[in-house]
């Protein structure tokens, strides 16, 4: 047997391993790539502050609930001419002259209380600071509740990402093992705590979008819509 003959098989017998090896590892490595780009991504969308859409929004679901809410139409229709009904009275008189040409002169009387005037003038003022006092108190509703929600959504996204962090390592580990020796969820503490936890903050996020939404005087989805809107 010559050099040449000895040398070929164990030479494609060394590509064929390589080629083996390299066919392994390829989607190996886009897989980890792909997770590392998703977990950057989940933190990216977490937020630390709010922005100025944020503000926008408020402004705009703090107009919506003035519009709406019953306390201020009230407060807003009490500070109509109410207050001024006995402040000013008004008589008419008439006086009949001659039996022939019936000749008549006709009177028109206007009397103003001047204690009923300033007592209105107070009334308004405290008419006016109780609609205003309406206004505070559902616009600190509105940006109360809409910080709630803020956070519960927040909360959401994390728990989100622990559980798929969780189930990404699962997966994972999962491969190298055999059918019987594969993880139990029910029984591993740690998944089922992260399944709690994602349980309660979706709980919590939908509880805060529903007080929000009762606050402004709109429907849950009109208001996911103004909230979500670019």
């Amino acid at each position: 047997m010559t050099l040449s003959e000895l040398i070929k098989p164990r030479f494609f017998q060394g590509v064929a391993l390589f080629s083996a090896f390299t066919i392994i590892s390829i989607p190996t490595t886009v897989g980890a790539s792909e997770q590392n780009f998703n977990h950057n991504q989940q933190f990216e969308l977490l937020q630390t502050e709010i922005t100025q859409q944020d503000l926008k929004n408020i402004e705009e679901l703090v107009s919506i609930a003035e519009r709406n809410s019953a306390d201020i139409l009230d407060a807003q229709a009490a500070r109509g001419l109410s207050p001024f009904n006995d402040v000013m009275s008004i008589s008419f008189s008439g006086t009949t002259y001659g039996s022939f040409d019936n000749y008549q002169e006709f009177y028109i009387g206007i009397t103003v209380n001047p204690i009923r005037l300033l007592t209105a003038t107070q009334q308004s003022s405290v008419l006016k600071a109780r609609w205003l006092e309406a206004k505070r108190q559902k616009r600190v509703a509105i940006v109360q509740h809409y910080i709630e929600y803020l956070q519960a959504r927040q909360a959401a996204k994390i728990a989100a990402y622990q559980m798929q962090k969780f189930s990404d390592n699962s997966s994972i580990a999962s491969v190298n093992m055999q059918p019987q020796q594969q993880i139990n969820h029910i029984g591993n503490a740690d998944y089922v705590a992260a399944v709690t936890e994602r349980l309660n903050t979706n709980t919590r996020e939908r509880i805060a979008l529903e007080q929000l939404a009762a606050s402004v005087g709109l429907s849950p989805q009109a208001t996911t819509t103004i909230i979500n809107k670019p």
